[in-house]
């Protein structure tokens, strides 16, 4: 029980920091898009509690992926709904694997600059469990099942004649999504992806860490 409890604090900051930089993305790129919706309601901010959503906190902090409370969005007042929505969309899992790299940099780097001790020994632990957090956020949002983000940009390629067929997909979406993690399909991708993507951002950060050591 203790070392479980210690888990969750150590993900604690990592979840918080993702979903409020997930988040804010969306309602940036609204914003920038003509959409002041999510301003309006108070999710233009990087204040983790405006996103929290108890089930999809709980998730991501047991199981590695899960999702914050969604921001607002009117279409109706995007110039180019279709195509805006999915910029929206990709803002946010970018948001997330740009976050993901620079905590996992920052991980290399204070390991090989430092020697931490007590309490501060945890810090790059929590930076780089930080960056598994978002890369798993990123990831888990790009797959293309509704209701998450990679749905609305696989959505902007769906042919208009197809798009019946498309809309009877999305009724049944979140039924989809939790029989695939339910059948460890999801788990099964996600896990090389975020795994290579933090393996690029270590090569990245000891090759830094190399540069700044040589004289």
């Amino acid at each position: 029980m203790p070392s479980t409890f210690i888990t969750l604090i150590l993900r604690l900051p990592g979840f918080l920091l993702a979903i409020s930089v997930h988040e804010y993305a969306h309602a940036r790129m609204a914003y920038q898009l003509g959409d002041d919706t999510a301003e309006l309601s108070g999710r233009m901010t990087l204040e983790p509690w405006a996103h929290f959503d108890i089930i999809g906190a709980l998730m991501l902090l047991v199981v590695g992926f899960g999702w914050a409370r969604p921001v607002p969005v009117d279409p109706y007042r995007l110039r180019n709904p279709r195509r805006d929505m999915a910029k929206i969309a990709f803002a946010g899992p970018l948001a997330n694997l740009i976050t993901a790299f620079v905590l996992e940099i920052a991980t290399i780097l204070l390991f090989t600059a430092h020697r931490f001790s007590g309490a501060w020994s945890y810090i790059p632990i929590v930076l780089s469990v930080g960056a598994r957090i978002n890369a798993g956020l990123a990831v888990f949002n790009l797959i293309p099942v509704p209701p998450l983000d990679g749905s609305r940009i696989l959505e902007l390629y769906i042919p208009y004649r197809a798009q019946h067929i498309w809309d009877e997909f999305q009724r049944y979406g979140f039924i989809i999504l939790v029989a695939l993690l339910m059948l460890g399909v999801i788990s099964a991708v996600m896990e090389p992806l975020v795994t290579g993507y933090i393996g690029l951002a270590q090569k990245v950060g000891l090759s830094l860490s190399l540069l700044f050591r040589s004289p």
